[in-house]
């Protein structure tokens, strides 16, 4: 049976046509997104897979040497942990340990040692990770960042951090900085298996090409629906035509 275009509405046009404007511009900023998150990925791990370097002393900060690899030396002050809140390591809840670690002239570097549960806080229930003596440390750089409008302040006093903020980790531990760097790192096993390294996203997930496929999809339903409800048998059109003339 042959169809035939009815006339839409102008406030169903109206309707139909910012929706549709709205689902091809959500897929093409997805698009946008996934190029741009593939080059971040290719960049963080272009850097993690280079020679590592000596973390920087008294250097300006480089944003293009974020995620380098990276090592440091020198003694733990434990007695100067910091804990990095609110962290989860496959479901579950911890925090990230950062202890900085005392170069020969008394400066610190911050390293993010990794991923401790909740219930090891207490430095005595985890007394391997307590490691006395010079340590040479392996992982990557890593670039303070601006505090998130979504996370609460630090808490110096109860020991509670939710951003890395180097100086005043640095100022409550009684130290003055020798980078402004802090080194994350890597999963090299440790004694006791505390903390667990490996924390730093270098491999990012990338889900932008599904959004964008399911937003583009979304408006190529919208078009086919919006085809077939203004369309009806020709009858249909017929039989109105003769009801109109009886009348």
């Amino acid at each position: 049976m042959s169809l035939l275009i009815t006339r839409p509405s102008l406030a169903m046009k109206i309707c139909a046509g910012l929706s549709l404007i709205i689902l091809l511009g959500l897929g093409s900023w997805q698009v946008d997104r996934l190029f741009w998150k593939q080059d971040l990925i290719e960049q963080r791990q272009a850097q993690a897979e280079l020679p590592p370097i000596a973390v920087p002393i008294d250097t300006v900060l480089d944003p293009d040497i974020d995620f380098r690899a990276a090592y440091a030396e020198g003694h733990y002050l434990h007695d100067q942990e910091k804990y990095l809140m609110a962290r989860t390591q496959r479901g579950n809840v911890g925090f990230h340990l950062i202890t900085p670690l005392e170069q020969e002239d008394g400066r610190i570097i911050l390293v993010n040692r990794g991923w401790v549960p909740s219930d090891y806080r207490d430095p005595t229930t985890r007394p391997d990770s307590l490691i006395e003596g010079q340590v040479h440390v392996t992982g990557v750089l890593r670039l303070p960042r601006e505090k998130h409008w979504a996370q609460p302040e630090n808490d110096p006093l109860k020991n509670q951090w939710f951003y890395v903020d180097v100086n005043h980790m640095a100022e409550d531990s009684g130290a003055d900085l020798a980078s402004g760097y802090y080194l994350e790192l890597d999963d090299t096993a440790v004694p006791g298996g505390l903390p667990i390294g490996g924390q730093a996203k270098v491999k990012l997930p990338n889900s932008h090409l599904e959004y964008a496929i399911t937003w583009y999809s979304l408006a190529l339903t919208l078009i086919v629906m919006f085809i077939l409800y203004h369309r009806r048998p020709k009858d249909d059109k017929s039989d109105d035509g003769q009801s109109k003339k009886s009348a």
